[in-house]
């Protein structure tokens, strides 16, 4: 998990701010400097699908497709969150594994990911099992950290409990129905690329003894702090992939 000592820097706030520098015309020279230091907090990356990557079109409800499901039907019944196309594309390019594991019977969910065109960006898909064990078996026969390892989901039950059970960090798309649960949270996937730079500032600082061990440290967070009041607030609060069905 993400160093409590460093948890002043995961906020709302430095998220929107992240984003809108990430999106702007030009590149902000702090993140240059984050990225050129190649800290990385989550190597690892795994994302739910439905109700994550997809959500029904219109404000449906998703109980509307499985109430008679197909492969068909899934292709008109949803779409793509917003922005989930060119975040998932920054995440092959920012973390070192990006898979998907997932519920849905297979020619579902192959399905969708054709018709949206991302199969391909991810290294592979796993099905039908506790999410957690799914994630910790493909960890262990890859060689790598559960440490280092993190999910994204919409279903507490099924994204979130199960996976931190064995030792792997996981945290919510914020959804209506998921608000009872105690979890960070990110508005989207389009969020997630800005949320793992800054797990990969506090990583850096929390490994520290004292948050502020240099000048240039000290100018870094200081910049940031004077920026944060400038961020307009909306009106509302705010790879590997898994499903929920």
């Amino acid at each position: 998990m993400i160093s409590p000592q460093a948890r002043f820097f995961v906020s709302a706030d430095m998220i929107r701010y992240l984003i809108s520098i990430n999106t702007g015309p030009a590149t902000s020279p702090i993140m240059n400097q984050w990225d050129a230091q190649k800290v990385r907090r989550f190597r690892h990356v795994f994302l739910d699908a439905e109700g994550t990557l997809y959500v029904p079109k219109n404000g449906k409800s998703r109980w509307e497709f499985w109430a008679d499901p197909s492969p068909d039907a899934a292709v008109e019944f949803f779409e793509l969150d917003k922005g989930v196309r060119e975040s998932l594309e920054v995440l092959r390019g920012q973390v070192e594994t990006l898979c998907i594991v997932s519920k849905n019977p297979k020619e579902i969910l192959i399905a969708l990911l054709d018709k949206f065109g991302i199969r391909h960006l991810f290294d592979e898909i796993m099905l039908n099992d506790n999410k957690g064990k799914l994630i910790a078996k493909y960890l262990y026969r890859k060689g790598l950290k559960r440490e280092d390892a993190v999910m994204v989901g919409d279903m507490p039950v099924l994204d979130l409990y199960p996976v931190r059970r064995i030792g792997v960090e996981a945290i919510l798309v914020n959804r209506p129905y998921n608000s009872w649960a105690r979890a960070e949270r990110i508005k989207g996937i389009s969020e997630l690329p800005s949320w793992l730079k800054i797990a990969d500032l506090a990583e850096e600082m929390g490994q520290r003894r004292s948050h502020i061990a240099s000048l240039d440290d000290f100018h870094t967070a200081d910049a940031l702090r004077d920026m944060l009041p400038r961020v307009r607030r909306p009106q509302t609060k705010s790879l590997m992939a898994m499903s929920n069905s």
